[in-house]
């Protein structure tokens, strides 16, 4: 296997792939940044969490969410309470108006990959979802610090 292509064609998926995505942001989402789409695309995979939570769920920095929060609550998307359990915690959730966006949103990419997909022939529509069920998986693993499997072929 040519590992330098196989990282080149990685690199240039994950940059179309956010390209795209951006895109469909800016037509879909009225004005909701990026970093907007992924709060509440997490809250609207996970549920009400802690703010913490969210932080690390998200790896971005801790002033850049706060702040992006703290917007959404001023624009009606996102409600913060205190935790019940944890006097210095604050728990982040979405409102009705926030959860309608996080749903268009999540309509939206749906419509991008399902047209991505057809331009595959249909043949090989299976072998692609399967690549993409592994490689997801590898990259869960890699980002985990699990060991390389160890191959027979290999």
């Amino acid at each position: 296997m040519d590992t330098r292509k196989a990282g080149a064609l990685l690199r240039q998926v994950a940059i179309l792939h956010a390209r795209m995505q951006r895109e469909g942001v800016d037509a879909c989402c009225g004005g909701a940044t990026g970093t907007q789409c992924l709060i509440l695309t997490e809250l609207g995979r996970s549920g009400p969490i802690t703010l913490a939570d969210l932080v690390r769920r998200l790896n971005l920095d801790k002033g850049w969410v706060s702040r992006a929060v703290e917007s959404m609550v001023q624009q009606g998307l996102l409600r913060k309470e205190p935790s019940p359990t944890d006097r210095r915690a604050v728990i982040v959730s979405m409102t009705d108006a926030g959860a309608a966006l996080c749903c268009d949103f999540n309509e939206m990419l749906d419509r991008q990959s399902e047209r991505v997909m057809r331009r595959i022939p249909p043949a090989e529509r299976e072998n692609v979802l399967r690549a993409l069920t592994l490689l997801e998986q590898a990259l869960r693993e890699e980002l985990e610090g699990r060991p390389l499997p160890i191959w027979l072929e290999e």
